[in-house]
């Protein structure tokens, strides 16, 4: 039911965006899984005969308590795996640097007030996201598939999910199509890995859509508006070689942790 409906709304606002639909239609397509997770859950406590109620439909999308930690290793994974391919694209380029020859504390002063703020405001859209997929998705998959096949669908699904937006253009150009859909697929399948482990360690939706949050406003409204370059989505951004090569590591090292622990 969940993928039926997420796929049904989604395929429409994504045509539509593709047509040269409003802005806003972005922010509507982010809360589609978090509406088709509703829903789902709704016809499961009806088929289960369950009483409804609104503290049971948060627990289904994933609103649990979890420990501050997880919420801060959210925020920080993806400080590492944009900012490290960033700061070696501008020292192989500094002048596609904006504040090269800028003192750092200057850049700080400037970066530091976007990179919190804007984290909270990217949360609006994040977290529609994350309460369908691993709100939802990933514990419900984890239940009947274990820890491999649910960080291996929720991954690629979340991956193909974006694709008709590349295609149509209206997401993450700079690159040909042919580049631009495989290295987008290699850099966000480990970030879907990522966020499916935070999920289940600290069983709640919040550390996920910390890092949901964290990674659009880091990439879009912070390391992407400072640097330029016609060349830069082939080395940063999500679908920068770099990008994917650091993601890959950070999200093996994840693995192995968690896996432990589970």
């Amino acid at each position: 039911v969940f993928f039926g409906i997420v796929i049904v709304l989604s395929a429409i606002i994504e045509t539509l965006i593709c047509l040269g639909g409003p802005e806003w239609l972005y922010i509507a397509l982010m809360w589609m899984p978090a509406v088709a997770a509703n829903i789902a859950s709704c016809i499961a406590f009806r088929e289960h005969r369950e009483p409804f109620s609104l503290k049971k439909l948060f627990a289904s999308v994933g609103f649990h308590r979890c420990a501050l930690r997880y919420v801060l290793l959210g925020c920080f994974l993806p400080l590492v795996y944009l900012l490290v391919p960033y700061m070696v694209y501008w020292g192989l380029y500094p002048e596609n640097f904006a504040y090269h020859g800028v003192s750092l504390v200057l850049v700080l002063k400037d970066v530091l007030p976007i990179m919190v703020i804007g984290t909270f405001i990217s949360m609006l859209s994040a977290l529609g996201e994350e309460i369908g997929w691993r709100g939802f998705m990933v514990p419900a998959l984890y239940e009947k598939l274990g820890l491999n096949k649910t960080l291996l669908i929720s991954s690629l699904f979340w991956c193909c999910w974006h694709l008709p937006l590349l295609i149509g253009g209206g997401y993450m150009s700079g690159t040909p199509l042919w580049y631009q859909l495989p290295a987008f697929v290699l850099c966000i399948f480990p970030v879907g890995v990522m966020v499916g482990l935070l999920t289940l360690e600290s069983g709640s939706v919040w550390p996920a859509a910390f890092l949901h949050a964290a990674h659009n406003n880091y990439d879009q409204a912070v390391f992407g508006l400072i640097t330029r370059g016609d060349n830069r989505m082939y080395f940063v951004s999500e679908t920068g070689v770099l990008t994917i090569l650091c993601a890959w590591v950070l999200a093996a090292v994840l693995y192995i942790r968690v896996k432990k622990r589970l």
